[in-house]
């Protein structure tokens, strides 16, 4: 069985890209080991325009050498993201939380197989969506020094007219890199059923 964990790099007011969707004020720390971090995970996860921009990396783009079941995105516009990035497995929105469950119970995706975590990668709205469903298991946040005022936030409603629910979460690991980054990683506790507007 993998654990869904949403892992994102954030402002400290929340957003994980600025109104414009850049994340131009993301700090690059060396102390970060992402060899290490993307190890842990058989499958990835993620919004449309999350995709783009890791594509726009290019060849620094981690993903590339992934195999096509491993890179899952999640589109309003199946058909035509499926034709823009055939490199990667496309869901829609309706489909990816039966997709998420069967990850969960079958252990991930790709060649690394069973026994390594799905990483949601964002967007917020997708974030919302698996946390809503209960199906994230964790929440790990790269807090960067940084406040934007607006922007993409880092869980969102998604469109939902009801709002979200409100979820509790039980801090696991706190650490402060020289850099000013503070990496936190916390379990979901689902028992506050709560929904709220954000």
């Amino acid at each position: 069985m993998s654990r869904v964990r949403y892992n994102v790099a954030a402002t400290l007011d929340g957003y994980i890209a600025s109104a414009d969707h850049s994340t131009s004020w993301i700090i690059e720390d060396p102390s970060i080991d992402f060899n290490a971090l993307y190890a842990t995970f058989s499958t990835f996860l993620m919004g449309r325009r999350t995709y783009e921009t890791m594509i726009s990396f290019g060849a620094q783009n981690p993903l590339s050498g992934c195999p096509r079941e491993a890179v899952i995105v999640v589109s309003r516009n199946k058909a035509a993201t499926a034709v823009k990035f055939p490199e990667t497995t496309v869901v829609s929105g309706d489909e990816v939380v039966n997709v998420v469950r069967a990850l969960k119970r079958e252990g991930g995706a790709g060649d690394e197989g069973p026994g390594k975590d799905v990483w949601v990668m964002g967007g917020g709205g997708l974030a919302g969506m698996l946390l809503d469903e209960g199906l994230v298991d964790g929440i790990e946040v790269a807090i960067m020094p940084v406040m934007v005022g607006e922007g993409v936030k880092m869980v969102s409603s998604g469109g939902k007219a009801e709002g979200l629910k409100t979820w509790k979460l039980k801090l696991d690991n706190v650490e402060t890199k020289e850099s000013g980054i503070v990496m936190t990683r916390y379990g979901v506790v689902y028992e506050d059923k709560t929904s709220i507007e954000r």
